[in-house]
């Protein structure tokens, strides 16, 4: 079931974003490293609390009563910005590939198209996520850049950041080759 994130459910998403980064499977698919993994309850329930008011969507999937995957949208503040916004997501590794993200996304491209001025979903998506980039494109959206080498990890080595993008609709203009 997907539902509106709640204050309560801070420590939550918390456990799910410190999961996917120290798992061996999946800690290369987040730019937070293994040594600084974001635990600040309060701060997470303070952007839970001000999301709607800020035009951003903060999501979660539960299973059984347990949140077991989440969806933010953060729209972008300025002014020249505030037709696009960004997402990310993370969902439990047992939970993954049963559809779960697609779901999410879905609440995510429905919820979008009821904002006023929204017109773009914009994300990065670390190049060694291949089980992401698929479930991006299958959804609809398009590459529109590539920052090489952009993520270093504690061994040496590097990821690209691959900038992917959502279009809403026909609000975009199609003039120098966008559509």
């Amino acid at each position: 079931m997907i539902r509106i994130a709640t204050e309560s459910d801070a420590e939550s998403i918390i456990e799910i974003r410190k999961g996917i980064i120290l798992s061996e499977n999946t800690t290369k698919f987040f730019l937070s490293s293994p040594n600084n993994i974001p635990v600040d309850v309060n701060k997470e329930q303070e952007k839970i609390n001000t999301s709607q008011s800020k035009g951003n969507l903060n999501i979660v999937f539960e299973v059984d009563d347990q949140v077991i995957g989440f969806l933010v949208f953060y729209r972008f503040e300025q002014e020249r910005l505030r037709h696009a916004g960004t997402l990310g997501m993370g969902i439990k590794e047992e939970y993954c590939n049963q559809g779960i993200g697609t779901k999410l996304i879905q609440d995510l491209l429905k919820w979008a198209t009821k904002q006023n001025g929204l017109e773009k979903i914009c994300l990065g998506v670390v190049s060694v996520n291949e089980r992401a980039m698929k479930l991006y494109k299958r959804m609809g959206f398009a590459e529109e850049g590539r920052q090489r080498n952009q993520i270093k990890y504690e061994d040496g080595t590097y990821a690209d950041d691959l900038l992917m993008a959502y279009y809403l609709g026909d609000k975009i203009s199609t003039r120098n080759g966008r559509n």
